[in-house]
């Protein structure tokens, strides 16, 4: 992957983990889910259509977080590799002179 793209992944990971850092949000998520477990245990018995639908937003906002965590983790080896490619640089140019 090439430093721009590092870079960008980088940037995507810090956004991230400021998102999964966020108290509002958090909140957020955490009264979306409450919301769709407590359909999900009020519906009735023959209503499986309902449950089924609170089971696959709960899957989606899993999903968000999810993804979310993957950034933040994508965001820390793209920093490690820039982080390498900055001392093979310096490395060269030390040589160099």
């Amino acid at each position: 992957m090439d430093e721009i793209k590092l870079g960008i992944a980088q940037h995507k990971g810090l956004r991230a983990k400021e998102l999964l850092d966020n108290s509002l949000l958090n909140e957020a998520f955490a009264a979306i889910e409450e919301r769709y477990l407590s359909e999900w245990r009020s519906s009735k018995v023959a209503d499986q259509e309902a449950r089924e639908a609170a089971w696959r937003a709960l899957k989606t906002l899993d999903g968000i977080k999810d993804l979310l965590k993957i950034y933040v983790r994508d965001g820390k080896v793209a920093a490690s590799d820039l982080h390498r490619l900055s001392e093979e640089a310096k490395r060269k140019n030390a040589r160099r002179i």
